[in-house]
C-alpha cells in the first residue's frame, strides 16, 4: 500500500505553489504550501514532514540552505528541489545540499508525480522497518559501519558515497552524480577511478557480513545499493 506522506511545498510563486499542493493532495498526501523557509521554520503547529518540495530562489533563506539544514536535522527526509536553475553546477549544488531529486522548471504534472512516487517508495520502505540483521548502520561521524558480521572502518569518501546512495530514489545514482559526490573531476578522470572506489567499498560490505551483490552495477549508467541503510 502506498504511504500517505506529510509534504511541505516551499515555493514563493503562489500559482505554482497552489498547483503543486493540489496535485500532491490529489495523490493522497497531506500537503501544505508555504511561501518562504521562515514559514516552515516557525513550526506553526505543522506535523513533522516526510517530504520537502522546495524552490531554490526563495526570499530570505534560500532553498539550498533550507535543504542542507533540514537534511542535517532529519537524515531520512525526502527532498525534491524544483527550480529554474538547470546547469550542471546548479544540480550538483542541489545534490550536495541533500536533494534526492532535482527537477528543472517548467516541470510537467506527470514528471512531478513520478518523482514523488519514487521518493514515496523509498520513504515507505524506511517507515516499514527492516530486519536488523540485513541492515547496514553507518555511524557517519565515527567513519564506521555495522553489519551482521560486525564493524568496518570507512574512509570519509566512502561514508559520503554510502550516504548519497542510501538517500537517493531507489538507492541508485548515475556515474556523473557519484563522481561529483566523491569530488572527482569529471573532465580529468575516467570512470575507472570510480570503479576502483566501488570495488573497495564492496569488499568492505563483504567484511561486514554481506555478499557483495548489494552494491549493484547498472551497466552504462551507475550504481544501485540494494541494502537497507540506517544513517546515524
Amino acid at each position: 500500500m502506498a504511504a500517505h506522506l506529510n509534504i511541505a511545498v516551499v515555493e514563493d510563486n503562489r500559482d505554482l505553489r497552489e498547483a503543486i499542493v493540489e496535485v500532491l493532495s490529489a495523490m493522497g498526501h497531506r500537503t501544505v504550501g508555504m511561501s518562504c523557509a521562515e514559514d516552515l521554520s516557525d513550526g506553526s503547529a505543522q506535523p513533522a514532514i516526510d517530504l520537502l518540495v522546495v524552490d531554490l530562489n526563495l526570499p530570505g533563506e534560500d532553498g539550498v540552505s533550507l535543504a542542507r539544514r533540514l537534511r542535517s536535522a532529519q537524515p531520512e527526509l525526502g527532498i525534491l528541489m524544483l527550480t529554474a536553475r538547470d546547469t550542471a553546477h546548479d544540480k550538483i549544488s542541489g545534490y550536495d545540499a541533500g536533494a534526492d531529486i532535482y527537477l528543472a522548471k517548467p516541470v510537467s504534472i506527470e514528471e512531478l508525480s513520478a518523482a514523488v512516487k519514487s521518493l514515496e517508495r523509498r520513504l515507505s520502505a524506511h517507515q516499514a522497518g527492516a530486519n536488523p540483521q540485513a541492515m547496514l548502520t553507518v555511524q557517519v561521524a565515527e567513519l564506521r559501519a555495522l553489519g551482521p558480521s560486525g564493524s568496518i572502518e570507512l574512509s570519509a569518501g566512502e561514508v559520503v558515497l554510502l550516504s548519497a546512495l542510501a538517500r537517493a530514489p531507489e538507492q541508485r545514482l548515475e556515474h556523473w552524480q557519484l563522481l561529483k559526490i566523491s569530488s572527482t573531476d569529471l573532465q580529468g578522470v575516467s570512470l575507472s577511478n570510480l570503479a576502483v572506489k566501488m570495488t573497495r567499498l564492496r569488499k568492505k560490505l563483504i567484511d561486514a557480513g554481506f555478499d557483495g551483490s548489494e552494491l549493484h552495477v547498472i551497466r552504462n549508467e551507475g550504481y544501485q545499493l540494494r541494502l537497507q541503510v540506517q544513517l546515524r
